[in-house]
């Protein structure tokens, strides 16, 4: 039985990590290159690293009790807590069933009156930047998906409130990435303040999630959002319901995990059409059975739109990475890999992979025509994940990136910024490097 390949950044190892953390898609990039689907790469610890689909399935369905979540999934604890996705076992699958009404089609056809709502508003809003300079386009997208998240979450909360919650989570997405990735600042952080400032946002953060939670409780009210089903979610088998802490674990998880990836694949698909003309025409005939948003049966006569979106998350998949560690010793696609094996899932390069896709470079929504859907191993596009850990609020983000795509490409046109340079910067999502700078027309 074959080794898996190594592959070095560098002459000297020493400087691997360093040189990773400075652009990991670069190196990943180039380790694929250079060694095929899979390879082994040594930062501050060994991981094996693919892009192979079969290694996908084996990981994620056939045999996902044989890994657990990845020791970097332990990162999120703090501000997740033990929600769906830290936690592991039983646990979580008490959870999973718990939570897993929030999403089922009637509650996001009650949820979309909500979304569709704030979209309008936030169209208006949009006004003031027409003709003016360019604007950061995943700042605007961050507020929509945070209204979003927030409103069919917990319904009114104080715009001093939303203010705060933008900036920490912002903050503290830096502060983890930063733990993970140069683990040799982590004295400094104690001694700069970064440690402190990260347990005050977390305390402001648990102080306001558990605030409404108690209002809840005390006045009785049952509205029609996230965090009332949230608290009436009983186990069928035990007739147990969540605690406070569980509820707050699971609400954070769902803010968290929801909004800033939507909002990214936004920004990046908002900026790829901008050189799309032709794409952009087509979106804008499809729109035109709608007004000013389109209400849900529009929404689901729209494929075109839902193509657009599924291309955007290939070339620019938010959650860009999964990790996982073997329980046990086990073999995947000839290779034998010990327990407490560490195994890094690339998703951005499994999307890009050229064995797997035509020109998997260019933009085109024609990847996901229904021929081409059909056609596709299901384990060739996974920006939802799969197998029983698959993202719970996939058709949540996807109702919610096709809204607010189809309602701004009808109402303006999108310009690039020439004087600002994008890059990629991958860390929890697939952020950019410096935001995303658009004219809006």
């Amino acid at each position: 039985m074959p080794p898996v390949p190594v592959f070095n950044i560098g002459k000297i190892s020493l400087f691997d990590p360093l040189k990773f953390a400075s652009d990991p898609l670069r190196y990943l990039h180039q380790g694929f290159e250079t060694c095929g689907s899979t390879y082994k790469l040594r930062l501050f610890r060994e991981f094996v690293i693919s892009r192979d689909p079969a290694f996908f399935r084996h990981i994620l369905q056939q045999n996902n009790r044989n890994f657990k979540k990845g020791s970097s999934s332990k990162m999120l604890y703090p501000v997740l807590g033990n929600g769906l996705v830290t936690s592991d076992g039983d646990f979580w699958l008490r959870q999973r069933r718990l939570v897993q009404p929030a999403f089922h089609r009637e509650r996001l056809q009650e949820l979309f009156l909500a979304m569709g709502t704030l979209t309008s508003r936030f169209l208006d809003e949009m006004e003031i930047f027409r003709g003016k300079n360019s604007i950061d386009i995943d700042a605007s997208m961050m507020g929509i998906t945070a209204d979003i998240a927030l409103k069919t979450l917990f319904g009114n909360m104080t715009n001093e409130d939303k203010a705060k919650i933008y900036q920490q989570v912002s903050r503290t997405q830096r502060y983890l990435v930063t733990r993970v990735r140069r683990p040799y600042r982590i004295p400094l952080m104690a001694l700069n303040g970064e440690n402190r400032q990260f347990r005050t946002d977390l305390r402001y953060f648990n102080k306001l999630v558990f605030d409404f939670i108690q209002d809840r409780r005390i006045s009785g009210e049952k509205p029609n959002d996230l965090l009332q089903l949230l608290l009436d979610s009983t186990d069928e088998e035990t007739g147990e319901q969540m605690n406070d802490q569980q509820i707050r674990d699971e609400a954070i998880t769902m803010f968290a995990a929801g909004h800033e990836t939507s909002a990214t694949g936004l920004s990046w698909l908002l900026w790829e059409l901008a050189r799309q003309p032709a794409i952009v025409e087509k979106l804008r005939k499809e729109a035109e059975i709608f007004q000013d948003v389109p209400s849900f049966e529009q929404l689901m006569a729209m494929p075109y739109s839902r193509q657009v979106v599924e291309e955007g998350l290939r070339l620019y998949p938010p959650a860009w990475t999964m990790t996982r560690e073997a329980v046990s010793d086990t073999e995947i696609e000839g290779y034998r890999l010990g327990k407490g094996t560490s195994i890094f899932l690339s998703v951005f390069e499994l999307h890009r992979n050229p064995d797997l896709w035509n020109n998997p470079l260019t933009f085109d929504p024609e990847n996901f025509s229904p021929e081409n859907v059909r056609n596709r191993p299901k384990f060739n596009y996974l920006p939802f994940g799969a197998g029983p850990r698959i993202c719970i609020g996939q058709q949540f983000a996807l109702m919610e990136m096709q809204l607010i795509l189809a309602a701004l490409v009808k109402r303006f046109t999108f310009e690039n910024d020439p004087s600002h340079p994008v890059g990629m910067l991958p860390q929890i999502v697939l952020k950019s490097t410096s935001g995303i700078k658009l004219f809006v027309k």
